[in-house]
């Protein structure tokens, strides 16, 4: 159960802490310029929504969450080696 938690943090976790504080900030900002704004709210829910559809992947996939965050952290050990 906590590899399935940590692989959803690792993988879509990031995406919706970013999408919903990129989301909150815009609508924080009463003196920017509107398209401005706009586009900062667009972002933050493209964001939300790619962590939706991160997470649904996450919970089709056949592969059990052990061996995906197996996979994860040794491909992240392979990318770190110069």
């Amino acid at each position: 159960m906590l590899d399935g938690i940590e692989l959803w943090l690792r993988k879509a976790g990031g995406r919706l802490l970013m999408g919903v504080l990129t989301t909150g900030y815009a609508l924080a900002r009463e003196r920017w310029w509107l398209p401005l704004r706009v586009l900062a709210l667009l972002v933050g829910i493209g964001l939300v929504l790619e962590c939706g559809v991160e997470t649904w992947k996450l919970i089709r996939s056949r592969e059990s969450a052990k061996t995906a965050l197996d996979r994860l952290e040794a491909s992240q050990r392979w990318e770190s080696v110069p």
